[in-house]
C-alpha cells in the first residue's frame, strides 16, 4: 500500500525524535545510525532515504529545534493576557525545559560532540542560534521602550541569565555528581522562581 503524506510526515518525526536523543547523548561522531532506526522502529535505508546522510539528518534534527525554540518565544511573549513580561520569561523557560528543544542546540556548544561536523554546516546551525538570541533580545528591548522593564535595565544581562538557566537545565545528568547531594529530585519551578525574584528587580512595578 503506497504512503500518504501523513505518513510520511509521521514517519520523518519518529526519525528526528529518536535522532534527537541519539545525538543529545553520543554526539554527531558516536551517533549510531542503527540505534536511531531500531528507537525510531525503522530501517536505516529509511532513514537515508528521507534524510540522505548523517549530516542531513543533523540538520534536520537543529531545524526542528530552532522552529520549536523559536515558536515557544513567539507565542508565549506575544500572548494577549495581562500578564507581568518577566512572568512570561519564566513560562518560556518552563515550556522549553519541557520541550527538550534548548538541549538539542546546546550539543552545538560541545567541541567533543560536534567533531567531524562539516564545518559548513555547523557555521549555518550556528547562525539560526544567533537569529534566536536576536528575536530574544529584540522583544526585550520592546518590553524596555514600552515601560515593562526598567528604563536603567541590561538586556544583555537578562538574555544572557535566560541562555545560562537554560543551559544548566539541560545539563542536568552531566551535573549529576554536585546536585544528587542536595536532593534527587530537581523542581523546575521553584528554581526559576527562585531565580526571577532576582529578575524581578528590573520590572516595573504595576
Amino acid at each position: 500500500m503506497r504512503k500518504t503524506k501523513k505518513d510520511t510526515e509521521i514517519s520523518k518525526l519518529r526519525i528526528l525524535m529518536a535522532a534527537e536523543e541519539e545525538f543529545c547523548q553520543r554526539g554527531f561522531v558516536a551517533a549510531n545510525m542503527e540505534n536511531i532506526a531500531k528507537a525510531a522502529g525503522m530501517t536505516k535505508g529509511a532513514i537515508f532515504w528521507h534524510y540522505q546522510s548523517k549530516v542531513g539528518l543533523f540538520r534536520a534534527i537543529i531545524k526542528r529545534a530552532t522552529e520549536r525554540t523559536k515558536t515557544i518565544f513567539r507565542e508565549t511573549l506575544s500572548a494577549p493576557e495581562p500578564t507581568l513580561f518577566l512572568e512570561k520569561c519564566k513560562k518560556v523557560l518552563l515550556k522549553i525545559k519541557k520541550d527538550n528543544a534548548f538541549k538539542v542546540l546546546l550539543v552545538l556548544s560541545d567541541i567533543d560532540k560536534t567533531r567531524d561536523i562539516p564545518k559548513e554546516v555547523l557555521l549555518e546551525c550556528k547562525k539560526t542560534i544567533s537569529e534566536i538570541m536576536a528575536e530574544a533580545a529584540g522583544v526585550l528591548v520592546a518590553a524596555k521602550k514600552n515601560g515593562e522593564l526598567r528604563p536603567e535595565t541590561d538586556v544583555q544581562t537578562i538574555l544572557m541569565t535566560l541562555v545560562l538557566i537554560m543551559s544548566g537545565f539541560a545539563k542536568t545528568e552531566e551535573f549529576k555528581s554536585l546536585i544528587e547531594p542536595i536532593g534527587n529530585r530537581i523542581d523546575d519551578e521553584s528554581i526559576i522562581n527562585a531565580i526571577f525574584n532576582g529578575l524581578l528587580s528590573f520590572q516595573t512595578p504595576k
